[in-house]
């Protein structure tokens, strides 16, 4: 064991965060943070300060505008296209990239050693060390692969995919002078820009610009190839489609009790439409007892109830999913 803390940022609207609030305190008991900053528009301040004056936990608001301008990226992206003789599409995505950036640029105002982000629309189950006993920091890995963005990665740093597995989870331990750099790195490549983002942007093929950056997959792979000994690599178990079986405001703790056997935490993506027949399933004592978790949720994709699955993987016309 070891005592090293750190910040917990969760990008998060004003409706996520209604939703994640209700387990702060699981946070706090299970994942070893100094605090949670609330990265976000303007219209979340009043609500995290609201529970600021209700709690004892270190909470904090941090104005998405005082890392990036929404506006700014959005011109960004404009001038990416439009460079290109394109306009901006409905489905071009800014919102998507900008969550991702934002958690680039809190390295600029961070003053830990590291920090980790955390997805809005996912609940820790069990206590989650991100240290092994000596101090190393761990990548907790998955199985996806979006071959967009190493297309990206390639036109950026010159390499590729480095491991068979992704860096791509629920969440990331950033190391702060590490991201300082890889930042600076991507200010030399040769592409047009006045921002990070912005040479991102005219980095991604045109034809890649729907999936053509993740910034979990680009640190990883970029920390993978500059500091090759820095990470330990660990599997992440976590239920992605937690969602399909409840909703999140009715996980009880029998259900984290069961769920943690196996879990590491469990996602409720809005996009996963829940279903009463899989909950009635996910609650029968029977499975329960029967069943671990994992070999309970193995049996549902296996089934096809999901579609098309194979290797930790559901097949969506050309996208590989993960579970």
């Amino acid at each position: 064991m070891n005592n090293i803390r750190f910040p917990l940022i969760i990008p998060t609207t004003l409706n996520d965060y209604s939703r994640t609030k209700r387990n702060l305190e699981d946070f706090f008991a299970l994942l070893p943070i100094l605090k949670i900053v609330f990265i976000g528009p303007a219209d979340l301040k009043e609500s995290v300060e609201e529970e600021q004056r209700s709690t004892s936990l270190p909470i904090e608001f941090l104005d998405e505008t005082d890392l990036i301008s929404y506006d700014q990226l959005m011109g960004a992206m404009r001038n990416r296209l439009e460079a290109a003789g394109y306009e901006m599409a409905d489905n071009s995505r800014p919102g998507w990239y900008y969550q991702q950036f934002l958690k680039m640029a809190y390295s600029q105002v961070c003053d830990s050693e590291y920090y980790m982000s955390w997805d809005a629309d996912t609940i820790p189950l069990r206590k989650i060390d991100m240290f092994n006993p000596a101090g190393k920091p761990y990548f907790d890995i998955k199985p996806e692969c979006l071959s967009g963005y190493f297309r990206t990665i390639q036109n950026l740093f010159g390499f590729g995919k480095v491991i068979a597995r992704s860096f791509v989870s629920e969440h990331m331990l950033f190391r702060v002078d590490y991201m300082k750099e890889m930042i600076t790195e991507i200010m030399r490549a040769p592409f047009d820009g006045n921002s990070f983002y912005e040479k991102i942007f005219f980095s991604i093929d045109l034809d890649n610009m729907k999936r053509g950056f993740s910034e979990f997959e680009t640190y990883g792979t970029w920390v993978a190839m500059r500091h090759q000994t820095a990470y330990m690599l660990r599997e992440w178990h976590s239920l992605r489609r937690a969602h399909c079986f409840l909703e999140s405001r009715d996980l009880t703790g029998e259900d984290i009790k069961w769920l943690a056997l196996d879990f590491d935490a469990a996602t409720f993506e809005e996009y996963h439409t829940y279903e009463p027949e899989l909950e009635q399933l996910f609650r029968n004592p029977e499975y329960r007892q029967k069943l671990r978790p994992m070999q309970f949720y193995q049996s549902i994709l296996e089934s096809g109830y999901f579609g098309e699955y194979s290797d930790g993987m559901l097949k969506r016309g050309d996208l590989l999913m993960p579970v």
